[in-house]
């Protein structure tokens, strides 16, 4: 308990100093009294005694209690106490100073903080189950939808039922292997104890293999997850598990849910469990899941025929597995695991083909690998998309911090050398330099502590803009602006590196100025001052900033006409007055047979509508991030071997291409008059028709589609111009294929080689007849017949779900939004460097020319024109410029190779985006050397030469 009694006299000592300091006094005077007395009665006189007694007490008292009170822990701490205080009134009384500081500090802090936190929960986080780094995605799991006629784990790790059923029953190396949907699909969500006239939610819900939540290691919240014993049969397993997010905003936190039932797409589930508020599923999209339900339940939840049935050659799922104990870190291990899973896709691939595979495939499925990626922090699309700019705008925001050090080291240099007489008094008693550097480096500390502190609130509504900005317009994401405690100890680490960045040199020159400043009076000379010495650092640190700020303004002139020209390109259809709507006929309750009586009506209103010039319908808009593809064959064209004949499908309604504003080269377009019972056409794009018919005569060809429900064949009748359908940075045409909606077969096509046995008694209704997208062009601006466009489509079906209304920029801009974002961004933060840098070069300059003030005026009495005395000054800014742009150019060509695959239509070495930032670093350097320059010319000699 001794070191206990320690701390408290120490606590106790620096909150009541006073009574501390009359002890001490009164155990002095008592041991002085003691020994004086003890003097005299060997013989001493009382003078005599009282200074040996002083002496062996080793000086003076006030002496003597300070080696006491330096003997002691807590003179430590009293001392940091003292030099806050001390560095609070410093600070206070330069008020312009420490405004200016503490914005620097805050916006370059704020800004750093602002990307780490999305950094964090994008690239950095794990998954909140047990042990997430032994996690493992069966292929690049990013992207989802239904595949087929592609090789198991082909495009992005896609996987049919009946083998990812396989693969559960059997993981092999693996401790369990589990399936998800490869993509959320929106869903009607009624509780049933609610109002039945209430609007129903629309919520992402997710098909869950029943081990998919003991795989991951998540475990409910309350009540339980989905077992395997839910995922049974198709059509069996109603029950469905809530996220915490739609528990709590939705069902009101009702603990009592568990065991209920609610409607999802029209069929009653019981709600099983609700998982923990930061579980999100194993993909982390952008729009988190808030439903999962067993992949048994697939014809409920995506509306369609079931799917998940032996060999039925559609992939939908993904697949992820859990390692043995230790097989993460064991390469062994996880070789053989590779290996493994490598021999399934195999064996399940050549199963799949039968015994009519050639030599030449079979040595092609020999090759065949899925490859084991790690998932520690699950599967993202946002992480895809955005992560490579992110860690781009990282560095950004850390060279803008660099510029603000630099841009605050300066002013410190200038402050320290105004304030050398007052190192200077303090060095002559005695005090160490160390201790003027202690001093100044708290006051240093001070700044970036507070400057930090509000870098946390720029951070936060910095994060809440980044965060709208990616999620387009979705209202609940999984992504939160609010700062993690691994985001609070990267500010508190930040916060203190640039209090040693731009703190220290300062501190220590300040230190070597004060000794040789000595306390005369004439400090303003360039004696005074340190010499040219002390006027080196200023202009180091301001040549960096002019270099810095040239780096930042090239990658953002880059990024910025990269962004020019993906907005400005041709994207092969009319992008101005038109209108989309996406809406779900399915949750709307239109079977098949429902659709063309459906779409006539909706048509027909739409047009109705004033200011209406055509409508259209199709199944997916002119450009959109997803598709509906297949390979085609085309009459009299033999492919090669392996020969690429994927086609994009589109199917519309007549007036399609007019609404779209997309040109017919060739041919004529889909009508009214391509109906059920007419003639089945389709139109093709330019380069289908150039690269499969060079000689011109596509028209009158027959094509055929490589899915079931539509085959046709098709005759080819028109030639659209080629648009940017999916990828505006695609540098190849896309192949498209257009077909008329009317045309579609009612029902699925019948195996006419099967058994009657076999043949289903009823035939099941066609599902490529519905369509999601309407398409409006309007006169004049399309927002504004948003309302029009809603009140037409209620005044069809009220309950008709409108999932989004947006004009076509909106959805180009989508399209391109990673771009917008890290340009935008990258533009602003160049911006403020420049205005960083801007601020650094004027204070400098007007430190130095006031340093400079007798010289000036020496040289104005003698004759100095005014042009002389402005070169002089200009000079030296215009040298800084020279040097920064000699350094700042290399430094840039370099920089620029790390950004080459975010450019489009330009090069790294682009010149007008360098000569345009030579440009305004150039005019920065001007102006802020023309003020100061335009005052220090102006001064009047006989006030100069008495200012000393």
């Amino acid at each position: 308990m001794r070191w206990f009694t320690n701390l408290f006299r120490g606590v106790r000592s620096l909150f009541q100093k006073r009574g501390v300091e009359r002890e001490l006094d009164e155990e002095l005077a008592n041991y002085l009294e003691a020994s004086v007395a003890e003097k005299t009665l060997r013989g001493m006189t009382l003078t005599d005694a009282r200074r040996a007694a002083l002496t062996e007490l080793g000086g003076t008292r006030n002496f003597v209690k300070h080696q006491i009170w330096l003997s002691r822990w807590e003179s430590s701490l009293d001392n940091i106490l003292h030099d806050l205080r001390v560095g609070v009134r410093s600070l206070l009384k330069s008020p312009g100073f420490t405004a200016i500081a503490l914005l620097a500090l805050a916006l370059g802090i704020g800004g750093n903080t602002a990307i780490f936190t999305l950094i964090n929960q994008v690239l950095l986080r794990n998954l909140h189950v047990r042990d997430p780094q032994r996690l493992v995605a069966f292929g690049d799991s990013v992207y989802g939808g239904i595949a087929g006629g592609i090789d198991l784990g082909g495009f992005g790790g896609y996987f049919p039922w009946d083998f990812a059923k396989q693969l559960e029953s059997n993981p092999g190396p693996f401790q369990g292997i589990a399936s998800y949907g490869s993509f959320s699909n929106k869903v009607s969500v009624r509780h049933a104890g609610g109002r039945s006239e209430s609007a129903a939610l629309m919520v992402p819900a997710t098909l869950v293999s029943g081990n998919y939540f003991n795989v991951l290691g998540a475990p409910a919240l309350i009540g339980r997850t989905i077992l395997p014993a839910d995922d049974g049969a198709p059509g069996t397993g109603a029950v469905a598990v809530l996220s915490h997010r739609l528990w709590q905003q939705s069902l009101s936190g009702d603990r009592a849910i568990v065991g209920k039932t609610i409607a999802i797409n029209g069929t009653s589930f019981e709600v099983i469990g609700v998982m923990p508020e930061e579980f999100h599923g194993f993909k982390q999209e952008v729009e988190p899941t808030e439903i999962w339900v067993p992949v048994s339940m697939q014809p409920t939840i995506l509306q369609q025929p079931s799917i998940i049935f032996p060999h039925s050659g559609l992939l939908f799922l993904h697949v992820f597995g859990r390692l043995q104990s230790g097989a993460g870190s064991n390469k062994k291990a996880l070789t053989e695991a590779q290996n493994w899973l490598n021999q399934q896709i195999r064996v399940a691939t050549l199963a799949n083909e039968g015994s009519k595979v050639t030599p030449d495939r079979r040595a092609e499925i020999n090759r065949l690998s899925v490859p084991l990626v790690p998932a520690a922090n699950g599967v993202s699309l946002v992480r895809s998309q955005y992560g490579k700019s992110l860690q781009i705008l990282m560095a950004v925001v850390a060279v803008v911090l660099l510029i603000a050090c630099a841009n605050l080291a300066n002013f410190l240099l200038a402050r320290a050398t105004a304030r050398q007489r007052e190192v200077a008094t303090r060095l002559a008693p005695g005090s160490s330099r160390a201790r003027i550097v202690r001093q100044s480096l708290t006051e240093t500390m001070l700044l970036s502590v507070t400057g930090g502190s509000l870098g946390m609130g720029v951070a936060f509504a910095a994060t809440r803009a980044l965060i709208a900005f990616v999620s387009q317009g979705s209202g609940d994401i999984a992504l939160s602006p609010e700062p993690s405690l691994r985001v609070v100890l990267f500010t508190v680490g930040v916060s203190l590196v640039t209090a040693f960045l731009f703190g220290l040199a300062p501190a220590v020159i300040a230190a070597r100025i004060g000794d040789r400043g000595s306390l005369n009076t004439a400090v303003r000379t360039a004696q005074g001052v340190g010499g040219r010495t002390s006027r080196f650092w200023p202009k180091m640190l301001v040549t960096a900033q002019v270099m810095l700020s040239l780096v930042l303004l090239v990658g953002a002139g880059l990024l910025l006409r990269t962004l020019r020209n993906l907005q400005n390109q041709d994207y092969g259809f009319e992008r101005t007055h038109l209108l989309l709507a996406f809406m779900y006929e399915q949750l709307g309750g239109y079977q098949p047979h429902d659709l063309p009586a459906l779409h006539q009506q909706l048509l027909e209103r739409l047009n109705a509508i004033p200011g209406v010039r055509s409508a259209a319908l199709s199944e997916t808009p002119p450009i959109s991030n997803g598709g509906w593809s297949s390979n085609i064959e085309l009459q009299g064209y033999k492919p090669a071997p392996k020969e690429n004949m994927v086609s994009i499908l589109n199917r519309v309604s007549s007036q399609y291409f007019d609404t779209a504003g997309i040109a017919i080269i060739a041919g004529r377009p889909i009508t009214a008059a391509d109906t059920a019972s007419s003639l089945k056409v389709a139109v093709v794009s330019d380069t289908i028709a150039k690269k499969y018919f060079p000689r011109g005569d596509a028209i009158g060809r027959n094509l055929t589609i490589g899915i079931d429900s539509v085959a046709g064949p098709w005759q080819i009748v028109g030639i659209a111009r080629d648009t940017k359908a999916q990828d505006p940075r695609g540098a190849d045409p896309i192949r498209m294929t257009y077909i008329p909606l009317a045309q579609i077969e009612p029902y699925e096509p019948v195996d006419k080689n099967a058994p009657a046995s076999s043949r289903p008694a009823v035939r099941e209704e066609n599902q490529d007849r519905y369509a999601s997208t309407i398409l409006v062009r309007t006169v004049g601006d399309p927002v504004k017949m948003t309302a029009d466009l809603r009140a037409a489509l209620a005044a069809v079906n009220p309950n008709l779900p409108i999932l989004k209304i947006t004009p076509i920029e909106e959805q180009v801009s989508n399209e391109i939004a990673n771009d917008e974002l890290i340009s935008s961004l990258t533009a602003v933060f160049s911006c403020l460097a420049l205005i960083l840098a801007a601020i650094g070069l004027y204070g400098v300059m007007s430190y130095n020319l006031a340093q400079r003030t007798t010289e000036i005026g020496v040289r104005i009495a003698l004759g100095a024109q005014l042009g002389s005395v402005l070169w002089m000054i200009f000079r030296e800014s215009l040298m800084l410029l020279a040097i920064g742009v000699g350094i700042g150019l290399p430094l840039a060509l370099v920089a620029t190779r790390g950004i080459q695959h975010q450019l489009f239509g330009l090069s790294a070495n682009d010149p007008i985006a360098f000569l345009v930032a030579i440009a305004l670093v150039s005019v920065m350097t001007f102006l802020a050397s023309w003020i100061p320059a335009r005052r220090a010319a102006k001064v009047d000699p006989l006030t100069a030469l008495r200012y000393e």
